[in-house]
């Protein structure tokens, strides 16, 4: 699974810290999102979704990549489009 945080659409709320501490934290220069583990282990796989689904922003895109036993989370700043 990866877990792809668009940084440019997030709006500095913080509840993905509050769901997933270990793997995400907020910029101190604006509060926006940043990528603490870009490999969590995948007990923590809940606690990602959960972050992704809190987002107010809905700046997280879930990617369910078969064959993996892997869990990525990558910072994605490139201009969104709206």
């Amino acid at each position: 699974m990866r877990v792809i945080a668009l940084t440019q659409k997030c709006i500095a709320s913080g509840s993905c810290v509050l769901a997933c501490g270990q793997v995400f934290t907020q910029s101190e220069s604006d509060g926006t999102v940043e990528i603490l583990q870009e490999h969590p282990p995948l007990e923590l796989l809940q606690k990602v979704r959960y972050a992704a689904e809190a987002c107010p922003a809905e700046v997280f895109v879930i990617e369910d990549e078969e064959n993996t036993s892997e869990l990525t989370v990558t910072a994605d700043d490139r201009e969104v489009e709206e």
